[in-house]
């Protein structure tokens, strides 16, 4: 069952946040943010074929018998989403790196601030003791 995986946590991480789009979107970081990660992915028919198996396993498990295995539909859709959320995810790191990239170079070619020279405290002077 590799589909529960994915669909568990593309349920979790689209629970309670609206999907809709912002100013945060012209934030190079906002590519990681789940809201705009999952924008579109999640369809209402998703979370009806989620929640229909989730009601027969629970029955099931009522009654005393084994969960009935994932419908055909609900199988062949986790598997297409779970391929547009890693495309999704590979193009948001790629995007996270450029930005990253990108502010390294500048803050090299603003130059780093001057080093802080650490001044040891002051020491007093060693004088042998003479063993006579």
């Amino acid at each position: 069952m590799r589909f529960t995986p994915v669909v568990a946590i593309a349920f979790a991480l689209a629970s309670g946040t609206a999907l809709a789009h912002d100013e945060r979107s012209q934030d190079p970081f906002s590519a990681i943010d789940p809201q705009v990660l999952l924008q579109g992915a999640i369809r209402e028919s998703d979370v009806s074929l989620l929640l229909d198996y989730v009601r027969a396993a629970m029955r099931a498990a009522a009654e005393g018998r084994e969960p009935p295995p994932p419908p055909a539909a609900l199988e062949r859709r986790a598997e297409e989403l779970g391929g547009e959320l890693r495309a999704r995810g590979t193009l948001a790191g790629l995007l996270l790196l450029s930005a990253l990239e990108a502010q390294a170079k500048a803050l090299l070619r603003e130059g780093l601030p001057p080093a802080r020279r650490h001044v040891l405290p002051p020491t007093v002077p060693y004088t042998p003791v003479s063993a006579d």
